[in-house]
């Protein structure tokens, strides 16, 4: 388990690196296997540094997390083989293979003269991975399978949108997506950050069920993930609007299902009227420093919460969707800014515990237990306050849900020991 002196991770000035670090990662490894020059995979273009030899170590390394994670992808992917029973040594044994190697990576002489940030950048890789294969030890095996792919994903991103570095293609992998079914490749294509493919994928899957009038739970699924694309990443409210009509039209479409949509057209409709500057998009690409202000921000955040919980949060109601990834946007945003350097601890914590409570509500869309990861977060940033109680009291809570059954709550003694530390620096 991670000390409570590991859990102030991500905090600076890019400080969320959920999605920022996914980025820089792939820039970093691009320009090392790039200069690397690896066997598997060369660029005409990429020459090297006459100053710093590349290191066969290294190299050999590199390409071994490549072979590594190329054999996972199809596991990963398919639901039937993460579940198999006889997949699961292999799993595991593929997943501390990847943390041995990315600690080699991490330890090497040579990506500090290539790069000063990969040391950090490989150090987040790491222990991305080191949270993947201790949840996998635990038990939290979806939280395990959403961290591997976004892992995966910062290979990916890279090496198949630029011309150095290995390829992760192979007919395996090939072979299973084509196997799984839309909502499993829709979820793959989600964590690479294939937006359009993925919104593609999870339309077609609601038009098809809708048709068969048959798996809901599924389309339920679906509509939820379209809108956390067309919602969170795109901030499209029109499109948004299609999602919502194809539910509201069906008349197979089950009752919860069309209470939850008519709560969302009336989010969406009314987020339409809003004065939305063209610039207040994620891919809108302008600088967030000239948005409104921390306290603008942090308030509007506060607002659309508020808004979000009024019809109450439970299994079936998820009619506050709509605000809570309007205010996961807005805080993202914010966080991934020059802006986020100018946050006091007070605000700080604020927008930690919004972006708790923001994943918390609609969990059954990312990785189940990445609340979790904000409240300690929070905990650790603005110890001592009145947000780090908060958070801690959300966190507790949510850990012995998590570990509650028809026997009780059954608390592990190292989870029962890692929140004592925490809730030390909490009070």
């Amino acid at each position: 388990m991670k000390t409570t002196s590991q859990i102030k991770v991500g905090i600076g000035p890019r400080f969320f690196r959920g999605l920022v670090v996914c980025l820089c990662l792939c820039l970093c490894l691009c320009l090392c296997l790039g200069f690397f020059s690896l066997s598997s995979c060369k660029s005409g273009s990429s020459k090297p540094n006459p100053e710093a030899p590349a290191s066969p170590g290294l190299v050999g390394t590199m390409h071994e997390l490549k072979n590594s994670l190329s054999r996972l992808l199809p596991a990963i992917i398919d639901l039937d083989q993460y579940n198999d029973p006889k997949k699961q040594d292999f799993i595991i044994a593929e997943v501390k293979s990847l943390v041995l190697l990315s600690k080699q990576v991490t330890h090497s002489t040579a990506v500090a003269r290539r790069d000063p940030s990969m040391r950090f950048i490989s150090n987040a890789f790491l222990d991305d991975l080191e949270k993947a294969e201790e949840s996998l030890l635990l038990g939290k095996r979806e939280y395990a399978r959403y961290s591997l792919l976004n892992v995966t994903a910062y290979c990916i991103e890279c090496h198949t949108r630029t011309s150095t570095g290995p390829s992760f293609a192979s007919q395996e992998l090939e072979n299973t997506l084509k196997k799984v079914g839309r909502l499993e490749r829709g979820e793959y294509l989600l964590a690479v950050r294939q937006f359009d493919q993925a919104l593609e994928e999870f339309m077609s899957l609601i038009k098809e069920k809708l048709i068969e009038r048959n798996d809901f739970f599924v389309v339920d699924k679906a509509v939820r993930y379209a809108l956390a694309v067309t919602v969170k990443f795109k901030s499209d409210p029109k499109k948004s609007l299609e999602i919502v009509d194809l539910i509201e039209k069906s008349a197979f479409a089950p009752y919860y299902l069309k209470q939850n949509a008519a709560g969302w057209k009336a989010a969406l409709k009314e987020w339409q009227k809003e004065k939305v500057s063209s610039n207040s998009g994620r891919n809108s690409g302008s600088n967030a420093s000239s948005l409104a202000s921390i306290k603008e921000r942090l308030g509007k955040a506060a607002d659309l919460v508020k808004q979000g919980s009024r019809g109450g949060l439970d299994l079936f109601n998820k009619s506050g969707d709509i605000y809570f990834l309007r205010a996961l946007s807005t805080l993202h945003l914010l966080m991934e800014s020059e802006l986020s350097t100018k946050l006091n601890k007070d605000q700080l914590g604020q927008a930690l515990y919004l972006m708790g409570f923001c994943y918390e509500a609609v969990k059954d869309l990312s990785i189940s237990t990445l609340h979790e990861s904000y409240y300690e977060s929070c905990i650790g940033a603005v110890a001592h306050s009145p947000w780090s109680k908060k958070c801690y009291n959300r966190l507790e809570e949510s850990l012995f849900f998590g570990f509650t059954g028809s026997g009780g709550s059954r608390i592990p003694a190292d989870v029962q020991k890692k929140l004592e530390g925490l809730r030390s620096l909490a009070n």
